[in-house]
């Protein structure tokens, strides 16, 4: 029998106002009074500090970067600096992740397979590089190894928090601002600069859905905002 699970999409949202719901939404879980979710969104310019943040990752103060419309704040989650903006596609699992697999290494492993799945569907051959989380493609232009997917993941009373973005086409200048992931190695690409064509958010995130369910015998269902009793 396969398990259920709810999605919601929140649309374009500031990342605080966005991570107060998913606060309540993993309560719930903890509680047992909520269903495990996807939680999905866009947000506004924001880099986020993880709590292995160095402060040497961050390339410019709050109020430069307040000037060209980035936001800062610090984060629960894992792992190091990160940046959110425009054309970003931002899943957030919030489950019970000992119910899917064992352990949070396999969940990790899991949640990168997806995106990888999901990659190759706009035949983009994603992969992982040893010793370093997220998704990474060869640049085209370059033929470097460059980071199209970020994953940093938090579990609190057995229940995840945060969780993957996609680079879709969001302004890869604003990663200028950082060492994105502590990574000077290294550097980020987007589905468009790959040579995908134009895609929505909306697509990428049904199809998000049916490779979750794929990997995880699943049946996730949508529900709107008022059902998750968040306000």
């Amino acid at each position: 029998m396969k398990k259920n699970l709810n999605w919601i999409d929140l649309g374009l949202i500031s990342y605080q106002d966005a991570f107060v719901i998913q606060e309540k939404l993993h309560q719930k879980c903890v509680d047992g009074t909520g269903t495990d979710t996807l939680l999905f969104q866009e947000n506004y310019p924001i880099i986020t500090l993880g709590r292995g943040t160095q402060e040497k990752n961050l390339l410019y103060s709050a109020e430069e970067l307040a000037g060209m419309g980035i936001a800062l704040t610090e984060v629960s989650r894992g792992g190091d600096i990160s940046y959110h903006g425009h054309g970003q596609f931002i899943v957030s699992p919030i489950l019970h992740f000992d119910q899917y697999v064992k352990g949070a290494h396999q969940y990790v492993r899991c949640l990168e397979q997806i995106v990888i799945n999901l990659l190759d569907h706009y035949n983009l051959n994603g992969k992982r590089i040893k010793g370093r989380s997220g998704v990474w493609v060869v640049d085209p232009d370059t033929g470097e190894d460059k980071k199209i997917s970020a994953l940093g993941i938090a579990v609190s009373h057995g229940v995840t928090i945060h969780g993957i973005s996609i680079n879709v086409n969001p302004n890869l200048q604003h990663f200028k601002t950082i060492i994105p992931c502590g990574i000077e190695d290294k550097g980020v690409i987007s589905m468009a600069t790959c040579g995908c064509p134009p895609i929505t958010l909306s697509e990428l995130r049904d199809r998000f859905i049916l490779a979750f369910d794929a990997m995880f015998g699943t049946q996730t269902t949508k529900i709107t905002f008022d059902e998750i009793d968040c306000h």
